[in-house]
């Protein structure tokens, strides 16, 4: 088992994409993941599109128990929803989830930052879902490649979630830009998920 994943490892540099039904626990997986990465010493950088920072903060630093977890938000909420938004070196806002640039600028100024400090970093993205609602797939498509481009540059782990209700050309479009899926999914009674992609075949279903 690599982290919470069926797979034996994950190389650096690798980009997975999480999808799955709505309220299946992706978004827990992200922090699982993101949160294993930190108690190894590496850095965690999230771009939310859903969570405000400090509740981001919350749900990776509830998972380690590293006293002051090494984690930048990128928080596409708090503005738009007129919460507060502190002054802080390892917080940028950003307006709304629609301004790709602002977020890809952020992400790729936290991500140097731990380069330059030859610390590995681990990159969560929640959710591409919510980008969706604010433009066309092939905008989303630009920014997706664009931000996993740089992710694969300094060899970090990116984890990238994606609700399944999205047309099938829009699903296949986007995983085309990810090393590895984790699907994930209602089980009898637990949520399940598999890998596809990082070995040579799919892993079987397993709990998480």
């Amino acid at each position: 088992m690599s982290d919470h994943l069926p797979v034996d490892e994950l190389r650096p540099g690798t980009n997975l994409l999480v999808t799955g039904p709505q309220g299946v626990g992706k978004y827990e997986l992200l922090c699982d993941l993101l949160a294993t990465g930190i108690e190894r010493g590496q850095r965690g950088v999230v771009v939310s599109t859903s969570q405000s920072a400090p509740a981001v903060r919350d749900d990776i630093s509830g998972r380690t128990a590293t006293a002051d977890p090494s984690l930048s938000v990128v928080d596409c909420v708090s503005e738009r929803r007129g919460g507060s938004t502190p002054r802080n070196p390892d917080t940028e806002y950003v307006a709304s989830p629609s301004d790709f640039s602002s977020i890809g600028m952020a992400a790729s100024e936290f991500l140097a930052r731990a380069d330059g400090r030859g610390t590995d970093t681990r990159l969560g993205l929640h959710s591409l879902s919510t980008m969706l609602l604010e433009a066309d797939v092939k905008t989303v498509f630009r920014f997706t490649h664009i931000l996993t481009g740089r992710l694969s540059g300094v060899a970090g782990l990116g984890v990238v979630t994606l609700d399944d209700g999205h047309d099938q050309q829009t699903m296949n479009t986007l995983r085309q830009l990810f090393d590895g899926v984790v699907e994930t999914r209602h089980g009898v009674d637990s949520r399940e998920c598999r890998v596809v992609g990082i070995e040579e075949s799919a892993t079987g279903w397993t709990r998480f």
